[in-house]
């Protein structure tokens, strides 16, 4: 009788780790890119919405600060890619700090609710809640 209900369990194991979610297609190239250089070889893949949506946010900036846009396809809360245009100001030409374990966070230049993006973990985070919403800690009951 174990037997058998080890064997079962042995089943149902391996028919959830089948059944699990798949891991995104992973990608080897760099993690971000200038937006000068978008849809060019060797940099972030982009698809015709998305170059076309690099080049709207890229219009919206004064002219002498477009050297430094950067884009990215980073990972949001949703565990889904999205397109992210931010100013990389600071940054070298591999889109590193210029301080060695410096943190640095840029603003979503192509999103209106205050996101960040976080080159260091290709990520999105969102929004910082505003002081007074960020100080006021509900209580337990």
């Amino acid at each position: 009788m174990s037997n058998r209900i080890a064997a079962v369990l042995a089943m149902a194991a391996l028919l959830c780790a089948c059944t699990g979610p798949k891991a995104a297609a992973t990608y080897n190239g760099p993690m971000n890119s200038p937006v000068s250089m978008a849809g060019q070889p060797g940099q972030v893949p982009l698809d015709d919405a998305q170059r076309a949506q690099v080049a709207a946010t890229a219009a919206k900036v004064p002219p002498a600060q477009r050297a430094r846009l950067r884009y990215a396809l980073a990972t949001g809360d949703d565990g889904q890619r999205h397109l992210v245009v931010y100013d990389g100001e600071g940054l070298d030409a591999g889109g590193h700090g210029p301080k060695r374990h410096e943190y640095v966070v840029f603003l979503v230049l192509n999103a209106n609710n205050g996101e960040h993006y976080d080159p260091q973990q290709n990520s999105i985070i969102a929004p910082i809640p505003p002081p007074p919403e960020r100080d006021n800690v509900p209580t337990k009951p």
